[in-house]
């Protein structure tokens, strides 16, 4: 009987590998020949530490915020659990109309519209735009930023604003009076607006999960995978980059003001977090339920189960698929760009810019791009056979 050839022991090469490692020569030869490629190499080299952070801090975010919705996805709803929901969102709601109830505060737009007008530091986007749009019912105008009412009418004195829209009690008497409003304070309506989205949030998750007999978590991280996988990750950078930062810095009075990088980390995990939760649930459902009771029967309490019979064996399970998304998120990151992060793609748009040249710095950069993604993986591979020999 003819036998099968033993498998090859050691690390063997595919064909797409050995083509790649035979063009490296001419890669090296076109660097070290061509003045262009050198100094679009120089340029561009620096934004490979920027990619690789970005891609490491984006992507354990993202297993973190991952295995938490797999968790999620996995809770079981009990006897009291919505009724539990349904009192939270009550007390969100009493809470949202205390702050709604506040005193609200009076402000006067005092001078001409020939000019600008100065808008305090804190005025709601909403009110500073019927100043600007007109829709209180005079002339629109443009706006500029002052930190104090004390600046805006040191402006208005000496001819740097037409205008100023300042609290009622602080407006000099006698001066031409545009418009007059009220509205609540930042320190009111923020809390306000957000105990109440959390009401309703938590009364629509208490009552799908009474009509599904569901956990409410479970259909939030549900609602959240389906949301975020239905949106391209381009809208999600930009969505969390622009509008997401700005709403956070005007809640928080500017405490909470991200840097670029950072929005691009928190955008990538976010987005990425979804597939992952996916990926992290089928591996802890392929784990035969039986271990988990045998688990139990020895005494393991539910913690200790997950972490000593269940997670062990899911993470083997899922290390190839963990690794694509890497691979995918590594990528991703060239989308970084579109918010200015200095990353590959960044730098290479910006030589092209300044040099006026498209194939040296376009062509370095996808070179980089083979280079990471052919490490990240090896790494994989490497990884992935050190877990099955570890079964």
């Amino acid at each position: 009987m003819k036998r099968d050839p033993a498998p090859a022991q050691g690390v063997s090469l595919g064909p797409s590998t050995f083509v790649l490692l035979s063009a490296l020569p001419f890669v090296i030869y076109l660097f070290v020949s061509a003045p262009d490629y050198r100094r679009a190499l120089d340029y561009i080299l620096p934004g490979l530490g920027v990619t690789a952070l970005v891609t490491l801090l984006a992507y354990l975010s993202a297993l973190v915020l991952g295995l938490g919705l797999a968790g999620l996805l996995l809770l079981k709803c009990g006897r009291w659990t919505n009724a539990r929901f349904g009192a939270l969102a009550l007390l969100a709601a009493a809470a949202s109309g205390f702050f709604f109830s506040r005193p609200a505060v009076d402000y006067t737009l005092v001078g001409n519209a020939d000019g600008r007008v100065a808008i305090l530091e804190g005025t709601p986007s909403r009110v500073s735009g019927q100043i600007q749009s007109g829709a209180y019912g005079g002339e629109g105008m443009s706006v500029r930023s002052f930190s104090s009412a004390e600046d805006a009418l040191a402006g208005l004195g000496d001819g740097t604003v037409s205008a100023a829209f300042i609290p009622t009690a602080q407006a000099p008497s006698g001066a031409p009076v545009l418009w007059q409003t009220a509205f609540l304070p930042s320190s009111a309506r923020n809390p306000a607006l957000l105990t109440a989205v959390t009401a309703i949030l938590l009364l629509l998750l208490s009552v799908a999960g009474f009509w599904s007999f569901e956990h409410p978590l479970r259909i939030f991280a549900e609602l959240y995978i389906d949301m975020i996988r239905g949106i391209p990750m381009l809208v999600i950078i930009l969505y969390v980059g622009f509008p997401l930062q700005g709403a956070l810095r005007d809640a928080t009075g500017g405490a909470l003001d991200m840097p670029i990088l950072m929005r691009g980390v928190v955008a990538i995990a976010l987005g990425y977090a979804a597939y992952l939760a996916e990926i992290f649930r089928a591996g802890i459902e392929a784990v035969p339920h039986g271990q988990r009771e045998a688990a139990r029967t020895l005494g393991l309490s539910g913690p200790q189960t997950a972490r000593f019979v269940v997670l062990p064996q899911a993470l083997r399970i899922v290390t190839p698929p963990l690794g694509n998304e890497f691979i995918a998120m590594l990528k991703d990151s060239s989308l970084l760009s579109v918010l200015g992060v200095r990353e590959l793609t960044q730098l290479a748009r910006e030589y092209q810019a300044a040099n006026f040249q498209v194939f040296p710095p376009f062509n370095t950069v996808a070179l980089l791009y083979i280079a990471l993604t052919l490490v990240a993986s090896s790494l994989l591979k490497w990884l992935e056979r050190r877990t099955k020999h570890g079964k």
